[in-house]
Formats: C-alpha cells, sequence, structure tokens
C-alpha cells in the first residue's frame, strides 16, 4: 500500500490582504477506481477533485441553497470555489485511490451566489435582450454555459434558446493561456469578452489547471460585464465616517461586493475634507434596500453602525474597531 500524507497548502485565493477574505474551512472526502486507462496517478488527481467537491457541497449545505439553478451553477464549477485547500491524506490501495482535504471557502461570497437568481429582481435599469449569440475562441466549451447562465442570473438576458424573436446581443470570448506564474504558482489565463455596443471587458484567472483559471477569469468578467450594463441615475452611494485604517475600506469594498445580493460593484468615489469616503455603490438596489442588508455585511476587525440615508441615495455608517477579547 503507498500512502502520503500532505499537510502543504496547495491552493492560494488571490486577494488584498490575508485578512480581506471570509473563509471557513470545511473537509471533504474523495474516491476514484484505479485500472484500465486510470492509472495510480490519475486515480489520485481524481480524487483529490471529487474531495473538494464534497467539502464544496457540505459549505452549500451548511449555507442552505433555495434555488436549484443557483446550486448547479455552484457545483458545475467547483475549482472556482475550492482553490484554497490542505491535503490531509492521500493514498492508494492498488486499487482504490482515496484524497481527504479540508478546504477554506469563502461562505459570504458562497451565500451570495446561492441566492436564487431572481432573488430582489433584476434591476429594472438593466439592458435586457431576449437571446445572446456568442462567438468563442481557444476556450474550453464550458465556459460558453457558464456565460450564459450568469448573464441570464444577472437579468441581462431572458432567454438563450437559439431562433427566439427579436433583438439579439452579440459577444465574442476570447481566451489565452499565459503559463503558470511565479506566485502563486498557478495557471493564469486571459479573458476578453466584447458585448455589441460595449468597451472590451478583460480579466485573468488563476487556477492549478486551465480550465480552472479560465472560470476564474470568467467570474471576473462577469462582474464587470454587469458593472457595465448597470445604470445608476441616483448614484447610490455610501458615505463612510472615520474609515481608518485604509485598509478596512478594502475590505468593505469586498465584503459588500461578494456578500450582498444586488450590489455588483462597488468604487471609492471621492475623500471629503473631513477624511469620509463615499462609496459608489452599483447594482439593482435602492438606498433603503442596501440600508436594510448593511447589517449583516461582515468586515474583518471592524462592526458597522448604519445611519441614516440622506437625499434618496446616500446611506451614512461608520466602521468601530472591534475590541480585543
Amino acid at each position: 500500500m503507498r500512502s502520503t500524507v500532505i499537510a502543504t497548502v496547495l491552493g492560494v485565493l488571490v486577494a488584498i490582504s490575508a485578512g480581506d477574505a471570509l473563509a471557513a474551512p470545511f473537509a471533504g472526502t474523495g474516491h476514484a477506481g484505479i485500472g484500465g486507462k486510470v492509472d495510480g496517478l490519475k486515480a489520485r488527481d481524481q480524487a483529490l477533485e471529487r474531495a473538494r467537491k464534497v467539502a464544496l457541497e457540505a459549505a452549500i449545505e451548511q449555507i442552505g441553497a433555495g434555488d436549484p439553478t443557483a446550486r448547479n451553477q455552484v457545483l458545475a464549477a467547483p475549482g472556482v470555489w475550492t482553490r484554497s485547500y490542505r491535503v490531509l491524506r492521500q493514498d492508494d490501495d492498488g486499487a482504490t485511490a482515496t484524497a481527504v482535504v479540508s478546504v477554506e471557502i469563502d461562505t459570504a461570497r458562497l451565500a451570495k451566489a446561492l441566492a436564487s437568481p431572481g432573488a430582489g429582481g433584476p434591476a429594472s435599469t438593466l439592458v435586457v435582450l431576449p437571446a445572446l449569440e456568442l462567438r468563442t475562441s481557444e476556450c474550453p466549451p464550458a465556459l460558453e454555459g457558464e456565460l450564459r447562465r450568469a448573464l441570464v442570473a444577472a437579468g441581462v438576458v431572458r432567454d438563450v434558446a437559439a431562433g427566439s424573436a427579436g433583438p439579439v446581443l452579440s459577444a465574442s470570448l476570447q481566451c489565452r493561456k499565459l503559463g503558470t506564474v511565479a506566485y502563486p504558482r498557478q495557471v493564469a489565463v486571459r479573458e476578453e469578452l466584447q458585448l455589441s455596443g460595449a468597451a472590451p471587458a478583460v480579466a485573468t484567472g488563476f487556477g492549478e489547471d486551465a480550465q480552472a483559471a479560465a472560470g476564474d477569469a470568467m467570474t471576473r468578467l462577469i462582474g464587470l460585464v454587469t458593472r457595465d450594463l448597470a445604470k445608476q441615475p441616483d448614484g447610490l452611494a455610501i458615505r463612510v465616517a472615520a474609515p481608518w485604517p485604509a485598509a478596512r475600506v478594502r475590505r468593505l469594498e469586498r465584503a459588500l461586493r461578494d456578500s450582498v445580493v444586488g450590489v455588483q460593484s462597488v468604487r471609492v468615489g471621492s475623500v471629503a475634507s473631513d477624511g469620509a469616503v463615499t462609496l459608489q455603490v452599483e447594482g439593482g438596489l435602492t438606498a433603503e434596500e442596501l440600508q436594510a442588508r448593511l447589517p449583516a455585511v461582515l468586515v474583518p476587525g471592524a462592526t458597522l453602525v448604519v445611519g441614516e440615508v440622506e437625499s434618496s441615495h446616500v446611506v451614512h455608517i461608520r466602521m468601530q474597531a472591534v475590541a480585543a477579547p
């Protein structure tokens, strides 16, 4: 019996800082048979991949996914959600390979992805077209379906069936493998998405292989595209009083993007003379809806004190440091 116990982090999440991600560990066990064209090494890889997916399923069960479509969309790309993991056990007995892993999963971001595609309703200001016509170049076949599902979930297109009546959103998706980068020693893939009538969106993703990296890049592209297609005439904003240190503002931006359903993008709009920072928020929420969801936002090292809504589009908040235990 050949056995290897590995206690090293094999996946790395790309984040602004180590404290920015709100992640929780989930265990997973996977098995794969050895025989025929599947040798021991390939079986171990398969067992590892299945163990990571089992860990993702455990996270989904803990959070609770009421919408089957959202759950299936997440499970269709497990590598995107399980990039940071430890292999606790990996071995085979000559017939079956086994892997046991502990995976760090960003539960806030996952909870947002698991929300029903129709939760809160699509933004009424989105450009909605009935069909999507997509041309791809050098991209994994699975990306086309992933892009279509994401655009439907975002409310950009209503129907992706071939031959749909009405106007068509034409798009082209190009992928280019950049090879393995020195840090974090992962494969990088750059994707460019061109929608008719819009500027090209470019994003780079990272993963253990080209398929995982392409999926990561696609997730980033969707965020860029939905941000550009969404229009917020009222200029929805959050005014953050006493936003020191500056790292907390970056953490707040990430938490809003990853955990608040209806928020598509967040950026710093201005800094007042008293140091207060105004964040511009794009998405399908009203100021009152955003105000109601802010108390549930978790920011590492700080708690949010939510204030009033000013001029129907500015939500006032203050970040207070968490007292040391």
